[in-house]
């Protein structure tokens, strides 16, 4: 039997008591869900892991702002201990959180659901692929208590009221194996990266921005120290409301696609840069200020990158384990610092309005994405790819 995760919330030993209270009312939602034209709707949210927690329930946001779900009478309970309170306490400024409603979930799960309970928020993912994030307002934002609170915190770490900021966030092992003990977390060995890799980016952008490493733990400190520059994790001064606020009020976000960056991405709508994204069928497309570079894939056995075509038409490679991409003879290699720093420049002068494009250039982004568009027709495309990775990886563009 699968260990529980530790941040479940324990119902067990409390089900003597809440199933004889409940149980009548979770037969009475039933029997009004027969005969209602607007039913009465439990929503499971997806809280444990930031990501989902962000993306999810802002994606389901929008797809009720754009009048793609049915009448319904809802409210919403999580299963899990929340990963981020200052996170929740924003949500429930915009949906009916209502925890005591756990208990006439637990019953109505444990006797089959009874037409009473929705998963679709906690099962639909994060990705835009349809690009709400355009489409529609963001749901989220701070409370000017929470601002000023936040911003006295940003000042304790360091971080000059007048000064743009930039939070780069990078992946290892550190927070899983606190987060997830109970999983072998090794299949997502391909998705970390070496976070002194972007020190020449930090050097350039310290000079204009203070420079925040991102994340509320990390395996170890950046190489590099700079009066504009913050290691956060290290810090000692790490909280709940300041992870949000370093996403939800920056200049832009850097990240390679984990947890934290749906929160600027999706519910801040903050531009925001990928690098080392990994794998490439989850690219993001959507948001027309985002801008992505991809981690390269090394045929062990031909001793040659692959195409983006031959990567795209490879399960094995579109998935998130990485055995399965060292079975198939794959090696991943990370950006190296000058791609990263590259796609840091370009980014800054796009949203400076000083960067200039050449039809060559255009070109070779309408070739990218044509490869894309083949594939999965369905997706919105207005982000692009760093320009100067496209010149210099032609694998990418066959």
């Amino acid at each position: 039997m699968t260990k529980q995760p530790h941040y479940r919330i324990k119902l067990k030993w409390f089900r003597v008591i809440t199933w004889p209270l409940y149980l009548p009312f979770a037969l009475l939602a039933a029997l009004f869900n027969l005969v209602s034209p607007i039913p009465f709707k439990i929503y499971t949210l997806r809280v444990d892991r930031i990501g989902h927690f962000g993306a999810n329930t802002e994606l389901f946001c929008s797809l009720i702002d754009m009048d793609r779900l049915p009448r319904e009478f809802r409210v919403y309970v999580h299963r899990d201990i929340p990963c981020n309170p200052a996170l929740l306490d924003m949500w429930k400024r915009v949906l009916p959180i209502h925890q005591i409603f756990l208990p006439l979930f637990d019953v109505c799960h444990k006797l089959g659901g009874l037409g009473v309970i929705s998963r679709q928020e906690e099962r639909m993912g994060t990705f835009d692929f349809e690009n709400f994030m355009e489409k529609t307002e963001q749901h989220i934002n701070f409370t000017p208590a929470e601002e000023a609170e936040a911003k006295r915190q940003a000042e304790q770490l360091g971080m000059a009221p007048d000064r743009p900021f930039v939070p780069v966030l990078g992946r290892d092992y550190k927070y899983l194996l606190e987060h997830n003990p109970h999983e072998d977390n090794t299949h997502y060995e391909f998705r970390n990266t070496d976070i002194d890799t972007y020190i020449p980016a930090f050097k350039h952008m310290a000079e204009r921005f203070t420079v925040v490493r991102a994340g509320s733990t990390a395996e170890k400190k950046v190489a590099w120290s700079d009066p504009n520059f913050i290691d956060y994790p290290f810090s000692g001064k790490t909280t709940p409301l300041m992870d949000i606020y370093l996403a939800g009020r920056c200049h832009f976000y850097i990240t390679c696609a984990t947890g934290p960056d749906t929160v600027a991405a999706q519910c801040f709508r903050r531009p925001t840069l990928w690098v080392n994204m990994i794998p490439p069928t989850m690219i993001t497309t959507w948001g027309s200020r985002n801008l992505t570079i991809l981690k390269h894939y090394w045929s062990t056995r031909e001793e040659r990158f692959l195409t983006l075509s031959e990567v795209l038409d490879t399960p094995a490679l579109g998935m998130y384990n990485y055995k399965d991409i060292v079975e198939a003879g794959v090696k991943v290699l990370d950006n190296s610092p000058e791609e990263i720093l590259a796609a840091v420049r370009e980014m800054e002068q796009r949203l400076d309005g000083t960067w200039r494009s050449t039809p060559e250039d255009e070109a070779l982004q309408e070739r990218f994405w044509e490869k894309y568009r083949r594939r999965y027709p369905e997706r919105v495309y207005v982000a692009r790819v760093g320009t100067q990775f496209l010149r210099d990886a032609p694998h990418w563009l066959d």
